[in-house]
C-alpha cells in the first residue's frame, strides 16, 4: 500500500512496509520538516495578477502550509484575490502591496473572503467553506498602541468614552504618521486635550490653534436672491452681493444653541446692494443695521445661535485698512 497525506496540511503518512530504510528520511523531511513549516513558516508572495493560488504539494514545501504569507507586488490594480486550498487551517495574512487596497483571501473553491487591508495584517482562518477574522474588532474595548507611529484608520459609527484616561489613544511618540477619521460621533464623558497632557479641568483644550473654514454661500430659496445658511455645514460664511439680499433664516435642524461664527459681507464691484434680515435674527434694540453699500466693500456680522428661532446678531461695518 503505497503512502497517503493528510487533508489539511499535506504530511505523508508511510503505509506499514513501506519505504524499507528511507521511513526515518521520509518521517523527517516529509512530516516533521512540514509541521515546522505549517507552525512557524513565512512566505512572501509577489504577485503580478489579479487572482493569485497559493501553490500545495503533497509532502514537499509549498506557500499555502505556511503560517504567514507576506503578499507584496504591484499587479496594477486596486482588487485582487488570494486563493487557498479548500481545506481548514489558520493563517496570518500582510498586505505590503503597492496600491492593492482590496486584497480579499477565500477558498479556490468559492465562499465567503476576507479582506486584508494596505499595509496591514490580518490572522484568519478556514473553516473549510468560508474565511473568518480570527479576531473579533467589536471585543476590544480600548486601543492602545505603545510608541511608533499611528497610521490612518476609519470609524464608521459611534466612538463611545466613558473617561478620558480609561479609554484612549496611548502612545509614547507623537501621532504624527496619518490621520484619525471618524465619520460618525465621538462623545466622550471626560474630557479632550489635544497637544495637552490631560484635560486640565475642562471638556476641551486646545494648546495650540484651531480653524473653522469660511465657507461660500450661494443664494437660493423660494426668493432668487435668499441666502440661506446650513449651520450644519460651517461656522463662518461669505457671500459677495451681486443684488440686493434677504439672509433668509438657517437650517433650523441644524441650529444648534450656542454655535457662533460670522457671516462676511462684500459688495461686488459695482456695489450699491442691500441686505435685509429674516425674523429669527435680532439685532441690538430691534433694528437691524445698514450695510456698507461702496463698491467691494465688506461688513462683518458675528452670531451666536440662542435657539432654532433666535440668532443674535452684531454688526461691524465697513472693515478696511486705516487712512
Amino acid at each position: 500500500m503505497p503512502s497517503s497525506y493528510t487533508t489539511r496540511l499535506r504530511l505523508e503518512k508511510q503505509a506499514d512496509g513501506e519505504n524499507a530504510n528511507t521511513w526515518g528520511d521520509r518521517l523527517n523531511q516529509q512530516v516533521i520538516d512540514m509541521v515546522d513549516e505549517a507552525v512557524g513558516g513565512v512566505v512572501g508572495i509577489a504577485i503580478t495578477t489579479s487572482v493569485t493560488t497559493l501553490s500545495t504539494n503533497d509532502g514537499a514545501t509549498d506557500q499555502a502550509r505556511n503560517a504567514v504569507v507576506r503578499v507584496s507586488g504591484n499587479p496594477g490594480v486596486t482588487s485582487c484575490t488570494i486563493e487557498i486550498p479548500n481545506n481548514e487551517k489558520v493563517y496570518t495574512f500582510t498586505n505590503q502591496t503597492t496600491g492593492v487596497t482590496t486584497l480579499t483571501v477565500k477558498r479556490a473553491g468559492g465562499g465567503t473572503g476576507v479582506n486584508i487591508p494596505l499595509n496591514g495584517s490580518k490572522i484568519v482562518y478556514c473553516d473549510g467553506s468560508n474565511m473568518h477574522d480570527a479576531i473579533n474588532a467589536t471585543g476590544v474595548s480600548a486601543l492602545a498602541l505603545e510608541g511608533g507611529s499611528v497610521p490612518s484608520f476609519t470609524v464608521s459609527g459611534t466612538v463611545s468614552a466613558t473617561s478620558f484616561v480609561g479609554t484612549k489613544i496611548v502612545a509614547t511618540t507623537s501621532l504624527t504618521s496619518g490621520n484619525v477619521s471618524v465619520t460618525g460621533d465621538v462623545n466622550v464623558s471626560g474630557g479632550i486635550a489635544i497637544g495637552s497632557g490631560d484635560n486640565k479641568g475642562k471638556q476641551l483644550r486646545i494648546t495650540k490653534s484651531a480653524v473653522a473654514d469660511i465657507v461660500s454661500v450661494a443664494t437660493s430659496g423660494t426668493s432668487a436672491h435668499d441666502i440661506k445658511p446650513d449651520f450644519g455645514t460651517a461656522q463662518n460664511f461669505v457671500h459677495t452681493l451681486r443684488a440686493s439680499s434677504t439672509l433668509a433664516n438657517p437650517v433650523s435642524s441644524t441650529c444648534i444653541a450656542g454655535q457662533t461664527g460670522s457671516f462676511f459681507i462684500i459688495q461686488d464691484s459695482v456695489g450699491s446692494h442691500t441686505l435685509s434680515f429674516k425674523s429669527n435674527y435680532k439685532f441690538v434694540g430691534g433694528t437691524a443695521p445698514t450695510l456698507t453699500t461702496t463698491a467691494c466693500a465688506t461688513d462683518r456680522i458675528d452670531y451666536i445661535v440662542q435657539s432654532s428661532s433666535s440668532i443674535h446678531m452684531q454688526a461691524s461695518l465697513d472693515i478696511k485698512t486705516p487712512t
